[in-house]
């Protein structure tokens, strides 16, 4: 059995090979059994996650996953992960932290829908979000289009720079800045990827015009928001799957209130990866809530099988 840490993980896994086995993943999704993942709620907005995955070889995965939003201030990560994987015969062959990996995949699947949706000339990228999972959003975008500059914008200017800081020693030939007016920031790039806890809408539909794509991968819960609705509204909404989100996508669910309905996603990203999606003149919206058989591909990755 192979026990990794995040720092194994990390560097046994390459963008290319990451991004090459996910599009092959969506595009087999029915030869997977998904089941609903259990979600607890503890005290002070902690939920603990458990997500199970088999492959139709017969490999089976669990992730466990702790969301502690009051680790801000413990100076510990939001999100903490554990990973296990079983072979067909039933024998543990990987046992790993998850953390990165969780990371890894969640901006792999978002830098592989903006591919696909962003407009050929788009250049221009910004990160909303401080926590751990920014850096690894520029990094996963920037291999997948070559950006020309990437802004970063956080609640807290102080983090914004950390992050802007990081995502620089990762991506140094792309400028990185920080930017303290998000509208403006917004109005003035191509592609915006939001990765935040926030349950309140932070992106505004008044925002966005037809040459924006827009991917929120936060929130994973009915309670939680990244976009407004007038953002659902006026948007081309792509979904990763298009029967989770009905329970675990807050922003679509919200938008229902002001008369959108779950039969005007456009497409979901097996689809898109088809070729089966045209893009109009509106905004496109990503919307992804983070499925297990992301993260038992990359497992899979990591044993070699």
């Amino acid at each position: 059995m192979r026990i990794l840490s995040n720092e194994d993980v990390r560097a046994s896994l390459t963008w290319d090979a990451v991004l090459t086995a996910l599009s092959d993943a969506f595009l087999n999704k029915d030869e997977y059994l998904i089941p609903d993942r259990v979600v607890l709620s503890a005290s002070n907005d902690r939920s603990l996650l458990t997500m199970p995955c088999l492959s139709s070889e017969g490999y089976f995965g669990v992730k466990q996953v702790s969301v502690s939003p009051e680790n801000v201030g413990r100076g510990l990560p939001i999100v903490q992960a554990w990973y296990t994987l079983m072979d067909p015969n039933g024998a543990t062959i990987l046992s790993a932290e998850a953390d990165f990996l969780t990371c890894i995949r969640t901006a792999a699947v978002s830098a592989l829908a903006a591919s696909y949706l962003a407009h050929t000339g788009a250049s221009t990228l910004l990160v909303i979000g401080t926590g751990a999972l920014a850096p690894w959003m520029a990094e996963a975008h920037a291999h997948s289009r070559k950006y020309t500059k990437i802004s970063i914008w956080g609640r807290d200017g102080e983090k914004a720079e950390r992050t802007a800081t990081e995502v620089r020693s990762r991506l140094p030939n792309v400028l990185v800045n920080t930017t303290a007016n998000l509208e403006q920031a917004i109005r003035s790039v191509s592609v915006v990827s939001c990765a935040t806890s926030s349950k309140d809408p932070i992106i505004r539909g008044a925002w966005l015009d037809p040459i924006h794509h827009v991917d929120i991968v936060g929130s994973f819960t009915s309670t939680m928001r990244e976009v407004d609705t007038d953002a659902v509204l006026g948007s081309d909404v792509v979904v990763d799957d298009r029967q989770t989100v009905k329970t675990e996508a807050g922003d679509l669910i919200s938008a229902q209130s002001k008369g959108w309905k779950f039969t005007q996603i456009r497409s979901d990203l097996a689809e898109v990866i088809r070729g089966n999606f045209i893009r109009g003149r509106r905004p496109t919206l990503f919307k992804s809530v983070g499925l297990a058989i992301e993260d038992l591909v990359l497992a899979r990755l990591l044993v070699g099988s």
